[in-house]
């Protein structure tokens, strides 16, 4: 666990130079990844946001177009990151803990912790969430298809209510689920279109802090992985109708933390990053990749910062989860850590990598 003692000296400073936190890895910036930075990440652009989806009539779609969207104009650092995202998980994997923390605006000296999950322990404003709509909660429709649920205790099915059952933190190989904050779209309103059981995520600047392992699959087809979404594409269907686009340009933004690919010819141990929106695509490249934790618990940092238009996933030695706020320095200290960089105003260093039709979370048609 990350001392408090880190946290006081990383926000001393010798000269102009912040000092390093303790809790980083050893630092590896090509091969295996210790932390990965995605540079001029925002931009001005638009994407298509989903405005309604028609729902048809049984036994067949048969209304064209059901996908109603419109074109939105977006601006600035981050974008389209900073608006809400969601994470998502797809097992196999354990998750032991999820904090996230987020400043007041995008130049306050504080990061405070929103959000939190321990294993074994009701949630602090973070919803577990699935797209099995249309039973337990949520909705379906012949043209739409599921909507988001409330995930049931072992993530595999649906539940009444949120959090109804607590978490002892295993996603198993052929399940996927993603986390929300426990705000709801009946509550406040919420951007793009949304249906079913619909919460808000987490928008402007946010810190993700996850502590997992990745066990051994059954089959090499059956890969875990992490990803990072703007919580409208769940809202309207992760699967379907939503503004993420296909391929490359990726419309309003996904960024792959994690992807353990399972595709013939890819090494299932071999985590590689991308990130999409509508500036492109680009990634982590051929021969860079996170290591996959099968058996080790490891802890991860995600930093979307606006205020310098920054990306960074950091691998941690240790986190304090009781640790409530994070000072501005400690989070400008992570960012000037060692990382490998890549600068989002080029494709280039896309990976080629062999994938599945539909990726290792079966989550983009042209790539």
């Amino acid at each position: 666990m990350i001392s408090l003692s880190l946290v006081a000296a990383s926000t001393l400073f010798v000269g102009a130079h912040a000092l390093t936190p303790n809790n980083l890895v050893s630092a590896s910036t090509s091969g295996s990844l210790s932390a990965l930075k995605y540079t001029n990440v925002g931009g001005t652009g638009s994407y298509m946001q989903v405005t309604n989806m028609l729902p048809g009539e049984w036994p067949s779609c048969t209304v064209n177009p059901s996908c109603i969207q419109t074109e939105k104009q977006i601006s600035g650092n981050l974008a389209p990151f900073n608006e809400e995202m969601t994470m998502v998980f797809q097992g196999p994997m354990n998750i032991h803990n999820i904090a996230v923390y987020q400043p007041a605006n995008s130049t306050a000296a504080t990061w405070k912790q929103t959000s939190l999950f321990n294993a074994g322990q009701a949630p602090t404003n973070l919803v577990f969430m699935n797209n099995d709509g249309g039973g337990a909660s949520g909705e379906w429709s012949i043209c739409g298809g599921a909507s988001q649920s409330y995930a049931n205790g072992t993530w595999n099915g649906a539940a009444a209510s949120p959090n109804a059952q607590i978490y002892n933190g295993f996603l198993d190989e052929n399940s996927q689920m993603n986390i929300m904050t426990a705000e709801t779209c009946q509550e406040s309103a919420c951007d793009g279109f949304s249906r079913g059981t619909a919460n808000h995520g987490w928008g402007d600047s946010k810190m993700f802090v996850m502590t997992f392992d990745m066990p051994p699959s059954s089959t090499p087809s059956k890969t875990p992985a992490i990803w990072g979404l703007n919580a409208q594409v769940v809202r309207s269907a992760q699967y379907g109708c939503n503004c993420r686009g296909m391929g490359s340009p990726g419309g309003c933004g996904e960024i792959d933390i994690l992807e353990n690919l399972n595709a013939a010819g890819a090494n299932p141990n071999q985590g590689v990053s991308e990130v999409y929106s509508f500036k492109g695509a680009t990634g982590s490249g051929n021969n860079n990749y996170f290591a996959r934790p099968l058996d080790s618990i490891v802890t991860y940092a995600v930093i979307f910062d606006e205020q310098t238009d920054q990306i960074l996933i950091e691998q941690l030695s240790e986190w304090d989860y009781t640790q409530t706020a994070v000072t501005r320095s400690v989070i400008d200290a992570y960012l000037s850590s060692p990382a490998m960089i890549v600068s989002f105003n080029t494709n280039a260093r896309r990976s080629e990598r062999p994938r599945s039709f539909m990726g290792a979370h079966r989550r983009r048609h042209g790539h």
